[in-house]
């Protein structure tokens, strides 16, 4: 193993040597940052939130004034546009604008991914919040074009969601909170920038029916767009600079090339091979079962805000207002507890689980450039123990396996199966609210998964971590509207639709046995690199 001459590096392993006030005050802007980054989680989310209840209706409004150009109809009814063949054009090119949005989604995690890495965190993060600006801008003239153009205007503006998007948003929103918190405190911070997020989009969905109605349907995308902008110059000015994290040639040498590099993010969740304290080397399977089960989690719960819409006006004949309330009580309270309880959960829960204080886990067996990041490790070469004080300060950015972050994935995904399946017992229409109330008291199995699955990789596989597990939710969310969607709609004919929620149950309950089988290495163990 090489050795190093670098001067951070004898810095930060020589106590005696004198501080660095440069590094301080950079470690210092990076604590401030925890803050702002929530503050820019709700607004961007609540910018992004402002228009999905207004674009329905103005399809509608486009398709409707489409059909009367190119038809002659001499007795139109009272709602002009209350025709079938109106409101088939608009399920059609709703559904089309969604599913280029989940494709061109896909592609935007990748880009995020790789400016991430190239331009660093808050450069990425600026590109993913002003081209959805650039794209509410291009949907501002579709929305005033109008008819059959209108429309396609505002479908090809889709596009551009593969440079700058949702998805790419949270991965680099999500990879800034882990830079500028400790290691110890990212599961917690993960929970809180989802559920600013949660709040952020509800708000949103608040907020854009209500401008809607008062000022016009094209208020909301003229308000989005100033929204973006204002968050673009707010990450600017208040997002502390995170520099690139510089990698070996050794690291270069080792990531894949061609297709394969293109799904790169996935190889986190390969089996790893470690040496353990007697020598043996053991095959591990903890990211592999955790992702499947995140997955499963995300096909039981990511339709639950459908769901509770759809059975709400199936069973009990909910409206447009009476399902907006429900599902704003519903995300509002989840992100809630997830900003608020979350963290204090997972901090009481690792002081109870873990009271004494354990030996890191190494996981880097070879060495980094300090600096990079505060979840960096650096092994030192064993010849420099000569020259090391006895009794060295223990490092703060050594991470540790903290046992109670993955037991809160398998608890919570297991309360969510409990309280999803005893939805099915639910036969007035004001016991909903009391679902949307309970419901988020189980929140927290993806921020806890994706604290735990930091814990199992090398910390400079940061990015393609987070991005792995991004992109298997963004599969299980397309996967459950499929899914479930199809479900639904058979218990419907046999009108059965109560048993929908024992269905979300088992698979949150296959989910939690996946977990159950997902572990951290055994103490004391070296990860085998390569």
């Amino acid at each position: 193993m090489a050795v190093r001459n670098d001067e951070s590096l004898a810095q930060e392993t020589t106590p005696l040597l004198p501080r660095d006030d440069n590094a301080e005050q950079f470690a210092a802007g990076r604590k401030r940052g925890a803050f702002p980054a929530l503050i820019t989680a709700f607004v961007t989310s609540l910018s992004f939130g402002v228009t999905q209840v207004p674009i329905l209706y103005i399809f509608r409004v486009m398709a409707c004034d489409a059909y009367y150009t190119e038809h002659n109809v001499r007795n139109p009814p009272q709602d002009r546009c209350a025709l079938r063949q109106i409101e088939s054009r608009t399920a059609r090119e709703v559904a089309i604008i969604g599913m280029s949005t989940t494709l061109f989604g896909v592609a935007n995690l990748l880009v995020a991914t790789w400016c991430i890495k190239k331009l660093g965190v808050k450069r990425a993060l600026l590109i993913q919040i002003f081209w959805p600006a650039v794209r509410l801008a291009i949907q501002n003239w579709g929305a005033m074009t109008g008819g059959s153009r209108g429309i396609l205007i505002m479908q090809a503006s889709q596009i551009i969601t593969i440079v700058g998007g949702p998805n790419g948003y949270v991965l680099a929103l999500n990879s800034f909170i882990t830079d500028v918190v400790k290691p110890n405190e990212r599961t917690g911070a993960l929970g809180q920038i989802q559920g600013c997020m949660m709040m952020g989009s509800a708000v949103g969905f608040l907020v854009g029916g209500l401008v809607g109605d008062a000022f016009g349907i094209l208020a909301p995308f003229r308000m989005t767009l100033l929204l973006f902008l204002l968050c673009c110059v707010y990450v600017a000015i208040a997002l502390p600079a995170i520099p690139i994290e510089e990698k070996d040639a050794a690291d270069a040498k080792e990531k894949p090339a061609g297709l394969m590099r293109f799904f790169g993010p996935l190889r986190i969740f390969a089996p790893q091979k470690w040496t353990l304290r007697n020598g043996r080397t053991s095959r591990q399977y903890g990211a592999l079962m955790l992702g499947i089960g995140v997955f499963l989690a995300i096909l039981a719960t990511g339709y639950l805000n459908t769901l509770l819409q759809m059975y709400a006006t199936t069973a009990f004949g909910f409206g447009t207002s009476a399902n907006g309330y429900l599902i704003f009580m519903y995300s509002s309270l989840r992100g809630l507890f997830l900003s608020l309880a979350f963290p204090r959960i997972i901090n009481f829960g690792r002081r109870w689980l873990q009271p004494t204080s354990t030996e890191p886990t190494k996981i880097e067996p070879e060495t980094e450039t300090m600096g990079c990041s505060p979840g960096e490790i650096e092994i030192a070469d064993p010849m420099d123990a000569e020259i090391e004080p006895l009794n060295p300060p223990k490092r703060e950015d050594q991470q540790e396996n903290f046992a109670f972050d993955l037991l809160y994935a398998r608890c919570s995904l297991l309360a969510d199966g409990i309280l999803t399946g005893l939805c099915v017992f639910v036969s007035e229409g004001w016991q909903m609210y009391i679902v949307a109330a309970l419901l988020p008291l189980a929140a927290g199995t993806g921020s806890a998964s994706k604290g735990s699955i930091l814990q199992m990789i090398p910390s400079k596989d940061r990015v393609d971590a987070l991005s792995g597990i991004t992109l298997v939710e963004n599969v299980a969310r397309l996967s459950t509207i499929s899914v479930f969607g199809f479900v639904f709609a058979a218990l419907a004919e046999i009108g059965k639709t109560h048993l929908i929620f024992v269905c979300n149950a088992g698979v949150a309950l296959v989910g939690f046995i996946a977990i159950l089988f997902s572990h951290f290495s055994p103490e004391g163990a070296r990860r085998i690199e390569g």
